[in-house]
């Protein structure tokens, strides 16, 4: 399984409305192993989480019912990471 590196920054029209939509999300791909990691940032400007999946497409699938991708006030970026 590969893995890869979904990048969350803030957008200035950033409300914070779709944080538990979020937080909840991640707990679904949580326990349906797809995520390997996830965590925000210490100064509050976004996130970062990993995710599990054959391809950058299927992984870029996933990331598409974030809601707070859905809400387009973040900047969503992914890229497959080589680690272990």
């Amino acid at each position: 399984m590969k893995k890869f590196l979904v990048m969350i920054q803030r957008k200035p029209s950033f409300t914070g409305e779709s944080i538990q939509g979020h937080r909840e999300f991640l707990k679904s791909q949580k326990e349906t192993d797809n995520l390997f990691l996830a965590g925000g940032f210490e100064d509050a400007s976004g996130g970062a989480y990993v995710l599990q999946a054959n391809s950058l497409e299927e992984a870029s699938n996933m990331l598409k019912n974030d809601p707070m991708y859905q809400e387009n006030k973040s900047v969503y970026t992914i890229k497959q990471w080589n680690i272990n």
